[in-house]
């Protein structure tokens, strides 16, 4: 558990893939006290309905929040407190327009007269378990992804030949041969002076992603990982930058796997980078223009993942730079860290 009942009167109209995720993920949260195999939520509407003085504007979403027996005081209070907040804050538009009325219940299933069996458990085992063995078949990244760098260009993305920014994303890939491993010492070319430390979320597929919707994205990730998409400093952002970026080692992909559901918000993960011990970097996936979501929608709409391969979220703004006999060290909170040493 937990096991989740949203009904809706019948006169809004709802994106319901979207706010079921949306309170799916408020209530499993770290899926530590809430397993993600335990979750189950569904979408109700309701025809026939009084609400108030019977106006037809008038309209409504009620949450049955069912979990567990055995949660405290606290724990169920906290949760109830958390899915509310998702849910007002996913129905602020439609409440700001229209009569309605948001509730949410949270009641404990009976101990004994509760009857359930499931394998679920055994099979988000298994994508996991596949997802960190296998090395993934593509890694893509995203340039231009973060709005600091985009506003740090000023006008440079008005001069032609593209006279504007970019309308959709500006992808690269990161060929087989930059793969490295957490700990590999990363031997830089002799015409590479230094490489710029791109602290990058990798979003690892756990199915088959084509042609994705932004409400149904992130039920394709399998979970996230640390990558430094390492390159030769440079200054094309319109076009690949395939010498400077696809150098053998030039991506160090980190050995943890974390769950998509033991991340809450892969919008808002803190990043810090260390080169030599001492912090050069500290920002956030927030500064995305593109949230995981709305990345694995538009990139999707024209290329295929298969399970394991890698979607990089973007390189934040001012990457850090380092030389040969430095050793950089990457974290990101609730995913994992990374580190490699030059030579």
């Amino acid at each position: 558990m937990p096991h989740i009942w949203i009904e809706y009167s019948a006169n809004l109209d709802l994106d319901t893939r979207a706010l079921m995720r949306v309170v799916q993920d408020a209530a499993v949260g770290d899926g530590s006290l809430y397993p993600l195999a335990g979750a189950r939520t569904r979408a109700l509407r309701v025809d026939d309905y009084l609400i108030v003085d019977g106006h037809p504007d008038n309209a409504f979403v009620h949450v049955l929040l069912r979990i567990g027996h055995g949660r405290s005081a606290e724990q169920q209070a906290a949760l109830g407190e958390r899915v509310f907040q998702a849910l007002d804050r996913a129905l602020a538009a439609e409440m700001a327009r229209r009569p309605l009325g948001i509730s949410l219940q949270v009641e404990e299933a009976d101990p004994v007269l509760n009857y359930k069996r499931n394998n679920y458990r055994e099979y988000l085992a298994d994508r996991a378990a596949a997802a960190r063995a296998a090395l993934p078949r593509t890694v893509v990244g995203v340039a231009l992804n973060s709005r600091q760098a985009l506003a740090a260009l000023g006008e440079a993305v008005n001069a032609p030949p593209y006279k504007a920014p970019p309308q959709a994303p500006v992808l690269y890939i990161k060929p087989a041969n930059t793969y490295a491993a957490d700990g590999d010492v990363i031997t830089l070319p002799a015409d590479v002076q230094e490489v710029s430390i791109g602290a990058c979320l990798g979003i690892v597929f756990g199915r088959r992603a084509t042609r994705v919707s932004e409400a149904d994205a992130l039920d394709y990730v399998a979970g996230y990982r640390v990558v430094a998409d390492l390159s030769a400093p440079h200054a094309s952002y319109f076009r690949p930058a395939l010498k400077q970026q696809c150098r053998d080692g030039f991506c160090p992909i980190g050995s943890d796997l974390a769950p998509a559901a033991a991340v809450t918000d892969p919008d808002a993960l803190e990043i810090e980078v260390r080169v030599d011990g001492e912090a050069v970097q500290r920002t956030t996936t927030a500064d995305r223009v593109r949230p995981v979501a709305r990345l694995i929608a538009d990139v999707t709409a024209f290329m295929s993942f298969e399970p394991g391969d890698i979607l990089l979220t973007g390189i934040p703004a001012d990457a850090p730079r380092a030389r040969a006999g430095q050793r950089y060290d990457i974290r990101i909170a609730q995913v994992g860290t990374l580190g490699n040493a030059l030579a």
